[in-house]
């Protein structure tokens, strides 16, 4: 079959991804127009290009388990402060307690942070809903490690609504 008898469909495409190198792929792009950048050092540079830096890398440690556990029992109290805190005489309304469970969230996750739990990395989920007589049952699935990973759930409940903040703590090797 000649070139001008194939079908279009057994043509060879061209491939859509560009094959770069790894050391493409850390630096920045240059372009044709004048850039001024500060560096770290306090340097002032202008030009049509900007100065690539390699990244710091970390040494290994070979440690396969962390220096302090997440403890949940250790934070469990504080959560359930900021969970009270949010939610105590607040009426169900769909809006405001978005605005709320993102501000709970936001909250918990700092907190969490603060308390310096080495290489974790954490998920906050806080759900809630309206009280109307219902049985309600929350699910999580996820990859664990039963010996690092950890999680703990608080709860709080008024006349209007049900709130449930779950962190999990997931141990990042």
């Amino acid at each position: 079959m000649s070139g001008a008898d194939k079908p279009r469909s057994m043509d060879r495409r061209a491939s859509v991804v560009r094959k770069t190198s790894r050391r493409d792929l850390d630096r920045p792009r240059a372009s044709n127009a004048d850039v001024e950048v500060d560096d770290d050092d306090g340097h002032h540079m202008k030009g049509g290009s900007t100065v690539w830096k390699p990244k710091t890398k970390m040494a290994c440690t070979y440690r396969m388990g962390p220096v302090r556990k997440f403890l949940p029992h250790v934070v469990k109290k504080r959560v359930q402060e900021i969970l009270d805190k949010a939610f105590t005489d607040l009426a169900y309304d769909h809006d405001h307690c978005r605005e709320v469970s993102d501000k709970v969230s936001t909250d918990t996750m700092a907190f969490v942070k603060e308390q310096a739990f080495d290489r974790y990395r954490y998920v906050v989920r806080v759900v809630v809903g309206e009280k109307k007589g219902q049985t309600v049952k929350i699910a999580g699935r996820a990859l664990w490690d039963q010996e690092k990973d950890n999680f703990l759930t608080v709860t709080h409940e008024n006349r209007h609504l049900y709130a449930v903040c779950t962190v999990f703590a997931l141990y990042f090797e």
